[in-house]
């Protein structure tokens, strides 16, 4: 797998971890799955993920590459090597902390809203609010990242 790929974007593991997710959603996940380990790891990122249950509703990601992962976050000084299951369930747990919070007001829905904001005055925004919009059967953009601006000012 080249390096640049961190995980396969629509993996099975993806789709157990948040069942409830459309495929767009999902690919959303990766991405955010993948900033937030090289936010954690820099370079090493483990590029193949499992999924761990832990009851009937709760599974984690587990990354498979290696038995120790290695974590250094600079702004607070802090280094520590987690297990694979410890590493796996801390950027499960943080990614579903971004992602439970794009509904209340802080530095990620506040970007998401201004992107939303610079889509209304691009020359294509009729199109880009159509493509936003679009609902083939199910949601294609889930209901959290529509901006409400009732609660983003």
């Amino acid at each position: 797998m080249p390096k640049n790929e961190l995980i396969m974007l629509d993996s099975l593991a993806l789709s157990v971890v948040f069942p409830d997710k459309t495929p767009l959603e999902r690919l959303f996940l990766g991405f955010l799955l993948a900033n937030t380990v090289s936010t954690l790891c820099g370079g090493d990122q483990p590029e193949q993920w499992t999924s761990r249950q832990v009851s009937e509703s709760l599974t984690y990601l587990v990354p498979t590459r290696a038995e120790t992962y290695s974590v250094y976050l600079p702004d607070i000084r802090f280094t520590a090597t987690l297990s694979a299951d410890a590493f796996g369930l801390a950027v499960t747990a943080i990614v579903s902390a971004r992602i439970s919070v794009l509904d209340t007001p802080n530095e990620e829905a506040y970007r998401f809203c201004a992107l939303q904001e610079y889509a209304q005055q691009h020359p294509e925004s009729g199109l880009i609010a159509s493509v936003m919009t679009l609902k083939p059967g199910e949601d294609v953009i889930s209901p959290l990242l529509i901006h409400n601006k009732n609660k983003h000012h």
